[in-house]
């Protein structure tokens, strides 16, 4: 693995952050317009599940200080850590705004589950990676 190799995954956790921000920042625009003084019928009826929308939202920020936690933390992660945390990231909250949405299926309680594994792995491994570049100072 050449260093520029490895510079370059850890930018991929930097570049889902910025996506995970953007998302959480559009879905509290969504909340004011279903609710509160800019409450919009078009919105309201699209979001049938406004807590889960809130779920959402939040959900995505959590994700991105997250991503941006570890990838702050400078320690080198490998591209198969850095992928699933990248994934999960946008996927996780996601299972939240289909939710919101009042779709539910056989399908997308698949993909909540693949979601959640996924995430779980990528997040776990990182934990351990970080937590043992600390023993090692």
């Amino acid at each position: 693995m050449t260093a520029n190799t490895e510079h370059t995954r850890p930018v991929v956790l930097l570049r889902f952050a910025c996506i995970s921000l953007l998302i959480g920042l559009v879905l509290a625009w969504c909340l004011v317009f279903t609710g509160g003084l800019a409450k919009m019928q078009f919105f309201v009826d699209i979001f049938v599940e406004r807590k889960l929308l809130l779920s959402s939202h939040l959900d995505f920020l959590m994700m991105t200080m997250l991503l941006l936690g570890f990838y702050a933390s400078g320690v080198s992660l490998p591209g198969h850590v850095c992928w699933p945390m990248a994934i999960g990231s946008i996927t996780n909250p996601t299972c939240f705004l289909i939710a919101a949405l009042g779709v539910w299926n056989t399908a997308i309680l698949v993909f909540t589950v693949v979601s959640i594994s996924l995430t779980t792995c990528g997040y776990g491994m990182a934990s351990i990676k970080v937590f043992r570049s600390t023993l090692k100072r």
